[in-house]
């Protein structure tokens, strides 16, 4: 009985801080926030598998590099809208017709592919400095969000901080 209250302790401990490192993302099922934006870790996790399945890339796309395209893609997306080089959902699902119900998250990773192509170097300058000033929050399993590198820093090997024992 002691030795299950001696454990007690440290679990609650750990566990209070996991929650509160996931509070910045809201939910344990948050991988990112944008703008205000979530992006669900099912979110990435399935646009990671469809977007494997569709272009079978040498290098398969992880839920960690989804979670990065997906931060950058509302960016990339309303930059090439407002210059008239957007792309449409349509277009989207026409490019993965293997996928037979893709999912928002696919589909706005595909668009922004397409479109991100089509922009002039001054152009996604404009995308650089969008995302420079986006409020983004990355729940740190998937690591820590860039602003200078737009890119996610790989996570720590232990994300979960253990609490500290005062005595």
């Amino acid at each position: 009985m002691k030795a299950l209250r001696t454990l007690r302790g440290p679990l609650v401990g750990a566990a209070l801080v996991a929650a509160l490192s996931l509070s910045a993302c809201g939910t344990a099922d948050t991988a990112a926030v944008v703008n205000g934006e979530k992006i669900s870790e099912n979110e990435a996790q399935t646009a990671a598998q469809q977007i494997n399945e569709a272009f079978k890339p040498q290098t398969p796309l992880t839920t960690r590099d989804a979670v990065s395209s997906l931060i950058a893609a509302p960016a990339i997306n309303d930059v090439a809208t407002r210059l008239g080089k957007g792309e449409s959902d349509s277009s989207a699902r026409s490019a993965i017709p293997q996928i037979q119900d893709p999912s928002q998250a696919t589909l706005d990773l595909v668009k922004a592919n397409f479109a991100l192509q089509k922009l002039t170097d001054p152009e996604k300058q404009q995308v650089l400095d969008e995302l420079k000033k986006a409020e983004v929050s990355v729940n740190p399993r998937y690591g820590v969000y860039d602003k200078n590198g737009f890119q996610l820093e790989a996570p720590h090997t232990n994300w979960l901080k253990a609490p500290s024992t005062q005595g």
